[in-house]
């Protein structure tokens, strides 16, 4: 568990595992492979057959395919969650980095 201090109060998070299916992917995030530590940053993603993603990539002219259930290593995924104070009810939205922040479980805001 962390603990992220915005200028609005603090939010008390748990860590994001290591590693996610490709499913959680979305635009703008950037990943590494399992065993390769290049970062891939996704430009576009789409459904390509049933159990598989299409996803166009920044600097790569062809766009490669992860099965939904692939195990990737998130680097970067922006994420906005709209939080509620869990001491007065003032509801706010964070955006958090997932790999660095954490996932979110609760808030505080600056009025206590």
């Amino acid at each position: 568990m962390s603990t992220t201090t915005p200028s609005n109060g603090f939010i008390v998070t748990v860590e994001q595992p290591s590693t996610i299916q490709a499913t959680a992917l979305r635009e703008g995030d950037s990943f590494a492979l399992i065993g390769n530590d290049r970062p891939l940053t996704v430009l576009a993603r789409r459904r390509h057959l049933q159990p598989l993603w299409l996803l166009t990539l920044e600097g790569h002219d062809a766009p490669i395919t992860l099965r939904v259930d692939e195990q990737i290593r998130p680097l970067k995924m922006l994420r906005a969650f709209n939080l509620t104070c869990q001491l007065c009810g003032r509801t706010a939205q964070h955006v958090l980095d997932l790999p660095v922040h954490g996932i979110p479980q609760t808030w505080v805001c600056s009025h206590h």
